[in-house]
């Protein structure tokens, strides 16, 4: 069975989340962020798609 991101994040060390935290965070300054909330709202898709 698949993993889930979850599931996946949980097995980072600390300082891999946080550049993972990090890189999300700096994606969400660039504009990225309305783009990703226009994109679940409009078409919501499942995590296994």
């Amino acid at each position: 069975m698949e993993k889930t991101i979850y599931e996946l994040f949980d097995e980072l060390d600390p300082k891999q989340k946080a550049s993972f935290i990090d890189a999300r965070l700096a994606w969400a300054s660039n504009g990225a962020l309305c783009g990703e909330i226009t994109l679940r709202l409009c078409r919501p898709m499942s995590d296994n798609s």
